[in-house]
């Protein structure tokens, strides 16, 4: 289907939907006592433009394990009304590693695949993080258990991967079924949290589709959330945010070139008021 193009009133409508999402998140979170931080993007957008990139279609946050899932626990228990929570543990059709809470209601759809198979609404994304070993066969182990996880819960080859890449994730996923797939995952998941208690080891993102995992510096989680303002309210960002950023973006408050400041997310459809029926 041809790619609609959606104006610059839409694109700031549908920020102010993902605002209140993420108010939303942050009195859930300030009424269980749970850490998070503004992340990725949505960081760059706090530090930088005291709210969303002009430009951004999505908004980022991520947690330690424990409070990650403390959240999804908490959230199963009581979930706020008019949001759902969606990761492949509730919906097996869902191809991400992380965690989405979508608004009822609305539809932004990327891809045509996705139509009536899975929710399609307008979401923020919510990333776990876990400790990565020091270099080493720990490490590389760490990462092979990664890519594994990562593809049996996406459950397809990954894009722009190298020809072994390709290759060792199509025989995988010929001679292993989907169940064989779900219960593998779900250990291969408890090996991803094995070091979350050694604080030393760097901070990992295992859920970046292109890299295997991200690693931040160990500190970044160190010590109590700063605040920072977001549009027209204050959010958590962790105490190592600058060095993060620094890391994953060299010069963040440097503006990308103007060819570049497009929509990242790009959807067939969106409306802030009806939804696509799924199963």
């Amino acid at each position: 289907m041809e790619e609609k193009k959606y104006s610059d009133k839409d694109l700031r409508k549908l920020q102010l939907v993902m605002l209140d999402m993420l108010k939303m998140f942050d009195a859930f979170c300030a009424k269980h006592n749970l850490k998070y931080s503004l992340y990725g993007g949505t960081m760059i957008g706090a530090v930088r433009h005291h709210g969303f990139i002009p430009w951004d279609d999505d908004l980022d946050v991520c947690m330690e394990r424990e409070d990650y899932d403390r959240f999804l626990q908490l959230w199963h228990q009581n979930p706020p009304e008019g949001y759902l929570l969606q990761n492949k543990e509730n919906e097996e059709a869902f191809t991400q590693t992380f965690t989405k809470i979508r608004k009822k209601g609305t539809t932004f759809l990327q891809y045509e695949s996705e139509r009536g198979t899975i929710h399609t609404g307008i979401f923020i994304d919510i990333f776990p993080h876990d400790r990565i070993p020091p270099a080493g066969i720990s490490r590389w182990l760490f990462q092979l258990k990664a890519m594994i996880f990562q593809l049996y819960t996406r459950e397809f080859i990954p894009p722009k991967s190298g020809v072994v890449v390709r290759m060792f994730s199509k025989l995988l996923l010929l001679f292993t079924k989907h169940k064989h797939r779900m219960d593998v995952r779900k250990r291969l998941l408890k090996c991803l949290k094995k070091y979350n208690n050694n604080k030393s080891f760097d901070v990992a993102d295992t859920s970046w589709l292109f890299g295997i995992f991200h690693p931040d510096s160990s500190t970044f989680w160190d010590g109590k959330c700063v605040t920072m303002r977001f549009e027209d309210a204050e959010f958590q960002c962790a105490p190592g945010w600058d060095a993060a950023l620094r890391h994953e973006y060299g010069d963040y408050m440097q503006l990308p070139p103007e060819e570049s400041r497009t929509w990242k997310h790009h959807p067939i459809v969106l409306d802030m008021d009806n939804e696509i029926e799924h199963k």
